[in-house]
C-alpha cells in the first residue's frame, strides 16, 4: 500500500457522520480479464461507514453522485480509457479518493494530480483492496514507497498510521492463536447440533484487530419442507438486554460528560412522575447497579389482555394512525397513551422488601424519556446522533424494518399469547414493544461489526476514529464495580461472579473485565487485561423462549475462555 496524494490529511477518513460515500468502480475493458472488485470493494467500505456503489458510471448515476461529498474510484486495469472515468468524477467537483491497482495508470493519467488523494496497490487481489479500504478509514497503517519514476509527479509516498479503528486481519496479527477460527468452529458447531439456535454470528477481537468474524447456521428453525435462510455476517439480531449496555449506558455517559447526569443524582431528578413516590430519592448508583429493591420487571401486557384472549381494542388496532402510531408487532399499533401508562405502572409498583443485588429492567425503561427532556432529541435520534454515526455503525437502530427489509433481520419467538404470530422485525420484550420498540431495556438490533465498533469504543476509553465520543474518565467509572465484595456488578455493566466466574465471563476472566447477556441469546465480554473482546449473536428463542441449551452448555463462557486462552504471551 502506497499513499502518493493525501491532500489536507483527507485519510484516514475523520467524521463518518456527515460521510456521503459512493464506491465508484471502473469497467474492466472485454480484452482484458481485470479482478473485479465491485462488490468486494462496496462490502468493504460498508464495514466502515454507509456507502452506496456504482459500476461504470452510467450516466444514470451522475445526479446520485453530485449528492455525495466523497467518491471512492477504484480503477482494477487503469489504462488510457479509464482517463475518461476519472475526468468525469472530477468534473463534479467532489473530493475524489482514486484506489490504483496498475502502476501504468501512475504515468498515464495525469489527471490523478488533481484527485484528494491516491492509493497505489502493488497486489491485485480480494485480500490487497481489502487492506487499501483499511487504510483509508484508519483500520491499517501503510508505509510502502515508490520509485521516483512511477510516482510521476503525484508526490513522495506519505506514511499513513492506523488503529484509528478497528482492522480486520489473520489471528496472528492480533496475537492470536492461528487455529482460533477451527476452535470457534468446532463450538459453534456443536451448540447448532445441539439445538442451542438456528445460527448466530461470533467475533473475536485482540488490539484493536478483528482476528474472527463468522456467521453460522441459519436465521430460524425451518418449517419441513422450506428453505432455510443461511445467517450472513450482515444479518440484523434482536439484541434484548444488551439495549441497556449499548444504548442506555452510552446515552447517559455522553449525558454526563454534558453536564446533564450522574450516577449520584435521583429518579426524580430525572423522572417529574416519581416525585413524591417511594422511588422519588432512590440514587442512581443504586439504580444502575441493580441494588435499589426495584422490581426485576412485570408483565404490563397482560394487563391488556381480554378473558377471550383478544386485545383491548382501545389500546390495540391492526393498522397505524395518528392515536396508534406504536409498532407493536407486524400488523399490530398500540395507542399512544401506552408509555405514560408503562411509567405511571413503575411508579406505583411497590419496591422490594429487602435490600440487595436484584436485576431490573424498570429505570432502563424510562431512561428515553429523560434524554428527550434533557436534549429535545428522542432517544433513538441522540444516540445516532452522539454515539453511533461517528461510529460508522450504520445497522444499529431501534425498528430495524424502517431501514431493512425484513430478509436480512433474524426473528425471535413464535408469541402464541400477545401478538399471536412470529415476532420477526420488531422487539421480541413485550414491554419494550408496548413501548414502540424503542426503550433504554430492549429493542436495539444490529449486526455482530457494528456492535464491535461499540465494544471496541469501550475498550479504546470512548474514542474512536478519532474522536472522544465519551470521557475515559466516564468510562473508567461505569466499568468498575461500585459496592463490591457485596454486589459484584458495575454501573449497568456485569462483572465476573466473585466465587464463580464462569458463571458469566470465563474461569480465566480478570476482576477487570466487563460484558452482559441479553435474553435472546446475545452475549459480549471485555477482558482489558488481554486487550481483547468477545460478541456472540444468536437468537436461541426462535421458535421458543424455553429452549435453555445455550446456557446449558456454557457455550458464552466457552467462546471467552477459548479466546483469553488464545492470546499468545507476549504478543
Amino acid at each position: 500500500m502506497v499513499v502518493l496524494r493525501n491532500a489536507n490529511n483527507l485519510l484516514p477518513l475523520q467524521r463518518l457522520d456527515t460521510l456521503r460515500l459512493t464506491t465508484v468502480t471502473a469497467r474492466a475493458q472485454p480484452v482484458r480479464k481485470a479482478l473485479d472488485f465491485s462488490w468486494y470493494l462496496a462490502q468493504d467500505v460498508r464495514d466502515y461507514a454507509p456507502a452506496s456503489s456504482v459500476v461504470g458510471p452510467k450516466p444514470a448515476d451522475l445526479a446520485q453522485l453530485r449528492q455525495r461529498n466523497l467518491l471512492l474510484l477504484a480503477l482494477p486495469e487503469g489504462g488510457t480509457p479509464d482517463r475518461a472515468v476519472v475526468r468525469q468524477l472530477l468534473a463534479l467537483r467532489e473530493k475524489l479518493v482514486v484506489l490504483v491497482f496498475d502502476s501504468a495508470a501512475l504515468t498515464t493519467l495525469p489527471e490523478l494530480r488533481q484527485a484528494a488523494a491516491v492509493v497505489f496497490v502493488k497486489e491485485r487481489s480480494m485480500k490487497a483492496c481489502n487492506e487499501a479500504v483499511q487504510v483509508i478509514f484508519g483500520g491499517m497503517g501503510a508505509a510502502g514507497r515508490l520509485s521516483p519514476a512511477l510516482a510521476a509527479g503525484l508526490g513522495p509516498a506519505q506514511p499513513m498510521r492506523g488503529g484509528l479503528r478497528l482492522a480486520y486481519a489473520m489471528p496472528q496479527a492480533a496475537g492470536l492463536r492461528a487455529d482460533l477460527p477451527e476452535l470457534v468452529d468446532s463450538l459453534m458447531k456443536q451448540a447448532l447440533e445441539a439445538g442451542a439456535f438456528p445460527g448466530g454470528q461470533v467475533i473475536v477481537a485482540r488490539h484493536g484487530v478483528v482476528a474472527l468474524s463468522r456467521s453460522y447456521g441459519v436465521q430460524q428453525v425451518a418449517a419441513p419442507g422450506a428453505q432455510p435462510t443461511p445467517v450472513l455476517n450482515n444479518t440484523l439480531y434482536d439484541f434484548a438486554s444488551l439495549t441497556k449496555i449499548m444504548a442506555s449506558l452510552p446515552a447517559l455517559m455522553r449525558l454526563q460528560d454534558l453536564g446533564l447526569f450522574g450516577p449520584d443524582y435521583t429518579m426524580s431528578a430525572l423522572f417529574d412522575f416519581l416525585q413524591g413516590t417511594d422511588k422519588q430519592s432512590l440514587r442512581l448508583r443504586d439504580v444502575l447497579a441493580h441494588q435499589a429493591r426495584l422490581k426485576p420487571f412485570i408483565p404490563f401486557w397482560q394487563g391488556y389482555v381480554q378473558p377471550d384472549g383478544r386485545l383491548q381494542p382501545q389500546f390495540f388496532r391492526p393498522d397505524s394512525s395518528a392515536q396508534f402510531p406504536l409498532p407493536v408487532g407486524q400488523g399490530l399499533w398500540g395507542s399512544r397513551a401506552l408509555p405514560g401508562r408503562i411509567y405511571r405502572g413503575v411508579a406505583t409498583s411497590p419496591l422490594n422488601a429487602q435490600p440487595g443485588y436484584v436485576y431490573s429492567d424498570f429505570s432502563f425503561m424510562l431512561y428515553p424519556y429523560y434524554v428527550q427532556r434533557a436534549t429535545g432529541q428522542s432517544f433513538d435520534q441522540f444516540l445516532q446522533k452522539e454515539i453511533y454515526g461517528p461510529l460508522g455503525a450504520t445497522t444499529l437502530g431501534f425498528n430495524p424494518l424502517r431501514r431493512f427489509p425484513l430478509s436480512r433481520i433474524a426473528p425471535t419467538e413464535y408469541d402464541s399469547v400477545f401478538r399471536k404470530k412470529l415476532v420477526h422485525g420488531t422487539v421480541h420484550d413485550e414491554n419494550a414493544a408496548m413501548l414502540g420498540g424503542v426503550s433504554g431495556h430492549a429493542g436495539l438490533f444490529g449486526n455482530a461489526n457494528d456492535l464491535a465498533k461499540l465494544v471496541q469504543l469501550f475498550l479504546w476509553r470512548g474514542r474512536y476514529g478519532g474522536q472522544q465520543l465519551i470521557r475515559p474518565e466516564t468510562l473508567d467509572e461505569y466499568t468498575a464495580c461500585q459496592f463490591c465484595p457485596d454486589n459484584r456488578r458495575a454501573l449497568g455493566f456485569d462483572k465476573p461472579a466473585p466465587q464463580n466466574p464462569a458463571l458469566n465471563a470465563a474461569r480465566s476472566a480478570s476482576p477487570r473485565s466487563y460484558g452482559h447477556t441479553g435474553f435472546t441469546g446475545t452475549y459480549f465480554w471485555v477482558e482489558p487485561d488481554q486487550d481483547l473482546f468477545v460478541i456472540l449473536l444468536t437468537n436461541r428463542v426462535n421458535p421458543t423462549r424455553r429452549n435453555g441449551k445455550l446456557g446449558e452448555l456454557g457455550l458464552r463462557s466457552a467462546l471467552l475462555q477459548l479466546a483469553i486462552e488464545s492470546a499468545l504471551p507476549g504478543q
